[in-house]
């Protein structure tokens, strides 16, 4: 009888401690109170594509079956029945013009459910303290990410909650104008990490991991579904690329087109501040406002040769000066051409070289 009670007691406390936790306690990671519908997303996208469509059919006369599909359209459908609808729209129609747009509402991926329920598990156990417990940077760390030197920084969000766009955009990985990046770029970001920031490297991640990570990232915003992102070309930096002569062009270049946010680095000068494309948000993750309008995040120009390279690679400083650094300041320079901004790269590498013996 009394190993039967002392069974009773203990079956007790397996059952009752996890309830009573479960009910009474205080989750340890709190979620922004900024409000986000992951159906709302899908449907206003659909819809604006629908509108853009309509724009260009304006005054010409269409049948009801088109009308019938586009009404079809703006509701949150399947991949296969979505995408035949789109190639019946594009048959009816044989319109070019209207064809591209029409493009942007064909499904091209969907979340595997498998791969998000590993790469949910991954997420949580490396990634939500300082990506937040729902993906949108909302971090737990109540003082906050800094820099290296100290600054400030923000984790990104892959919702697109605090985007002044609601894009999901990726600074290093994401097309200038556009949002999104390919598996591709996004793993290398995952494998090396930010150097200068709390970003590391997560080398030990297999492929098999990682993939199933990137498929929860994906699986938080809705427009992932119909994005087609191309991976960025890296360049084979030339062989003289730290030859005195490179070094001295891309000083001239750096003092006529970066020196505005960059400062002049040789003098000690420190770079200016610069709006990002996000909201600031407080400890609830409420939007903060100043005199009615939105504030956004802050950061500096890049502190050569006093902070690390994000990425510090000769073929990234030289795709990140060709392409900008999406939700910043920082826009293509592709213009200048290749050589230039293989100067421009050299003059970089030397002053992150002269920086560094100095310390």
């Amino acid at each position: 009888m009394r190993w039967f009670l002392f069974g009773l007691i203990i079956s007790g406390i397996a059952i009752g401690v996890p309830i009573a936790y479960s009910k009474f306690s205080k989750p340890k990671y709190i979620l922004s109170s900024l409000p986000y519908s992951y159906q709302e997303i899908e449907r206003k996208y659909r819809e604006e594509v629908i509108s853009q469509i309509n724009e260009k059919l304006e005054g010409k006369g269409v049948s009801s079956e088109v009308k019938d599909i586009l009404e079809k359209l703006k509701n949150n459908l399947g991949r296969e029945e979505n995408n035949k609808l789109v190639e019946r729209l594009n048959s009816l129609l044989q319109d070019d013009e209207i064809k591209s747009i029409s493009s942007k509402l064909v499904i091209r991926w969907e979340p595997d459910e498998r791969k998000v329920k590993i790469g949910k598990e991954i997420f949580e156990n490396l990634c939500m303290t300082c990506h937040g417990r729902a993906g949108d940077s909302f971090n737990i760390t109540p003082e906050g990410l800094k820099t290296d030197i100290g600054y400030p920084i923000y984790a990104r969000d892959f919702t697109g909650k605090y985007h002044r766009e609601g894009k999901v955009v990726f600074k290093f990985a994401s097309d200038y104008f556009g949002e999104f990046a390919s598996d591709e770029d996004l793993k290398k970001i995952i494998k090396e990490g930010l150097a200068g920031t709390p970003m590391p490297g997560f080398t030990y991640l297999s492929d098999e991991e990682i993939n199933s990570l990137l498929e929860y990232i994906k699986s938080l915003n809705p427009r992932w579904k119909f994005a087609s992102p191309q991976p960025k070309n890296y360049p084979v930096p030339p062989t003289d690329l730290l030859s005195e002569e490179r070094i001295e062009r891309g000083r001239r270049q750096f003092m006529t087109v970066c020196i505005a946010c960059h400062r002049n680095i040789e003098s000690g000068e420190e770079p200016l501040e610069q709006p990002l494309a996000w909201y600031k948000f407080d400890k609830k993750g409420n939007i903060i406002t100043q005199d009615g309008s939105p504030s956004f995040q802050m950061i500096k120009a890049r502190w050569f040769g006093k902070e690390p390279l994000r990425r510090g690679k000769p073929e990234y400083i030289f795709a990140t000066i060709r392409d900008g650094i999406a939700g910043t300041t920082m826009t293509p320079w592709r213009h200048l051409g290749d050589e230039t901004i293989w100067d421009l790269v050299s003059y970089i590498l030397y002053i992150e070289k002269k920086g560094a013996a100095s310390k």
